[in-house]
């Protein structure tokens, strides 16, 4: 019997990495973005992905496919919700349309997707929901006002989300990933420390779910320095963040 697995911003980066490691496992993968050329380029080389174009911050379409995808599969047995985006802000003159777009997208979208898929999961007998976040709420990084909160809002959310399907038979994940190198990361013009590929991201996440585990932190050495810093006494914490403003 076939395993059916849905991927979100499927179109480029980890997204389509995932896709491609678990159709070459024998998943069947729905892959999701808006990128219409992207999803059928990546059909045209992988027949197990089967391309779902779609605005996830558009409920109401999103909604309608969601119908239509329940009449054409019996279940899902693993949700990767991986769509996102980041974008730098000025704190002397904050871009409001930057918020509302990198909270209706990190977040907004994250909990419709949640609402809309959940049914689907739960006709799965071992149905897994991973969310993927991100490091970046760890710690306060400069210009990352909108980005990080978007993140530190969806990890709250993966977590109380769990805490509330205890008892039901679909297993939450939370994946905080540090710097992965992908067209999203390849914009930032500073150094990101212990930067990943991509296809070692999407392996340690896989790894990860195969075993089941709540929460999937990686690169430990990105964690464990996050984790360090976050002992320090609060004010001199404040002044190592402001250190490291960019110009």
């Amino acid at each position: 019997m076939p395993r059916y697995c849905l991927i979100t911003g499927a179109s480029s980066g980890l997204g389509r990495e995932l896709a491609i490691q678990y159709a070459d496992a024998g998943w069947q993968v729905i892959a999701v973005a808006r990128s219409v050329n992207a999803l059928n380029e990546l059909h045209q080389k992988h027949k197990s992905i089967h391309a779902l174009p779609l605005d996830l911050t558009d409920t109401q379409l999103f909604s309608a496919a969601v119908d239509q995808l329940s009449q054409q599969i019996p279940a899902l047995d693993l949700v990767i919700l991986n769509a996102g985006s980041c974008d730098y802000v000025d704190a002397t003159n904050l871009p409001l349309d930057i918020f509302d777009r990198t909270l209706a997208l990190n977040f907004q979208a994250q909990v419709a997707a949640v609402k809309l898929l959940l049914p689907l999961l739960q006709q799965s007998t071992e149905g897994t929901l991973a969310v993927v976040s991100s490091l970046a709420h760890l710690f306060p990084f400069t210009k990352a006002e909108a980005y990080g909160a978007s993140k530190a809002a969806l990890s709250y959310f993966a977590d109380s989300l769990r805490v509330d399907l205890t008892d039901s038979a679909v297993r939450v994940c939370l994946i905080e990933p540090g710097f992965v190198d992908t067209p999203l990361t390849q914009k930032n013009d500073f150094k990101m420390p212990f930067l990943l590929q991509v296809s070692d991201a999407a392996g340690r996440i896989r790894k990860g779910l195969d075993a089941q585990q709540l929460r999937i932190r990686f690169p430990k050495r990105l964690v464990f320095s996050l984790h360090l810093l976050n002992l320090l006494p609060y004010s001199l914490r404040c002044k190592v963040a402001a250190g490291m403003r960019q110009p």
